[in-house]
């Protein structure tokens, strides 16, 4: 008998995990989503609401889809709006899942952060609230990062690193209907824990070394593996990363945990949690570093079928360079011959002739990417350096 998975949201990894894994994807995504040929080759069927972050909506979708699907095994999401909708929903089904507070519980910055207060090692001194609420006296002697209570994508983050920048910030976002965090700024590396839990038990499938802008909004700009640290860093930050998510109560599947490293106190300093991969094809990364599949050991979680994982064994190494172009009207774009195709997984420019190219100000604007496996992670950027320099774009500023 056919066995099924409902996947909220158009999630293309999580589709081609489902299939490996024995079940036939449905996916349940906002109608104006667009749903490309991979994923509409390995799903059942596709079905629309309004929005999948409309809890009580699409639970009616669910049930509907169940009375013609009876043997619907899991109801999952893997991207950010769709998780506290699975987790609703799954409770209420009675299926395997992550509770709805545990969700919620990440997602929301500020209950994050008083959960994790509990153990002195992940405390970290923040101050939350609408714009309004928020003291008009900045709080803290060193510089601070302030972003949307529930944000992710790197939008709306912003440094602030004295009493006249906190002001001008204050007069600007007061009456914004976003809550916000303000927390003390870590100065140091950025790196993030790719992880998998069954029934409580949380294994570390790798760490990413991350790039990004610098201050004052932090947008990545890249993503490395694995990550250059050495022996007892690397157990310093499972350390904190396993304290987290034991705090947290997660119980299944796949978790994205950032990292810190701060380098006045030499600690890790864990930053934010999510009970989801991550994104900016963090996954795939791995996989084809170590061959561990975070979205097939996800699903393989909640069907109590979780194999044991070792500790990553890296065979190569690899990175994704996010491409920002100046804004303009892109005129032409060429590629030269004279790079190494074998060790380029692939690249993509997210502007076609003739686009307008935006500012970019978060992870949803910027211009292209191209994706390296090689040897080392320096080769990696060597093959990487060489690809971009073969890529000739006339970008016309009006």
């Amino acid at each position: 008998m056919d066995k099924y998975i409902i996947i909220l949201g158009a999630s293309r990894y999580g589709a081609e995990a489902a299939f490996q894994c024995g079940l036939k994807p449905i996916i349940v995504t906002d109608r104006h989503s667009s749903i490309d040929k991979e994923i509409a080759q390995l799903t059942e069927a596709v079905f629309y609401v309004r929005d999948i972050a409309e809890k009580t909506e699409v639970f009616y979708a669910v049930e509907k889809i169940m009375s013609f699907y009876q043997t619907v095994e899991l109801v999952v999401s893997f991207t950010e709006l769709g998780l506290e909708t699975a987790a609703y929903i799954s409770e209420r089904m009675q299926l395997p899942t992550n509770s709805l507070e545990t969700v919620v519980n990440t997602r929301d910055k500020g209950r994050m952060r008083r959960i994790l207060s509990k153990d002195p090692e992940l405390r970290l001194d923040v101050v939350s609230g609408k714009g309004s609420a928020l003291p008009k006296q900045f709080p803290y002697s060193r510089p601070a990062i302030i972003k949307p209570l529930d944000g992710f994508g790197s939008k709306a983050v912003d440094y602030i690193s004295n009493q006249q920048e906190w002001e001008k910030w204050l007069k600007r976002n007061q009456d914004h209907s976003h809550e916000w965090i303000l927390e003390p700024y870590i100065d140091g590396p950025e790196y993030s824990v790719e992880t998998v839990s069954w029934r409580g038990t949380h294994f570390i499938l790798g760490i990413t070394e991350k790039q990004t802008t610098g201050k004052p909004h932090f947008i990545e700009t890249g993503h490395m593996v694995p990550a250059r640290l050495g022996q007892q860093e690397v157990e310093r930050i499972e350390q904190v990363v396993m304290k987290a998510l034991h705090l947290l109560n997660v119980q299944y599947g796949p978790g994205h945990i950032e990292i810190k490293w701060d380098v006045e106190e030499d600690r890790p300093v864990v930053i934010e949690m999510h009970t989801r991969p991550g994104g900016d094809f963090i996954p795939y990364l791995h996989q084809l570093t170590s061959g561990l599949n975070q979205y097939e050991l996800g699903i393989l979680s909640y069907m109590n079928e979780m194999p044991p994982v070792e500790k990553p064994i890296y065979q190569k190494a690899s990175l994704v360079k996010f491409l920002m172009f100046p804004e303009g009207v892109l005129r032409q774009l060429s590629l030269g011959t004279e790079f190494n195709r074998e060790y380029i997984q692939d690249w993509a420019i997210y502007y076609r002739v003739g686009d307008r190219i935006r500012k970019t100000v978060d992870s949803y604007t910027r211009s292209g990417h191209v994706i390296v496996c090689s040897s080392t992670v320096e080769e990696c950027q060597r093959l990487c350096d060489n690809f971009v320099d073969q890529l000739k774009c006339e970008i016309v500023h009006e």
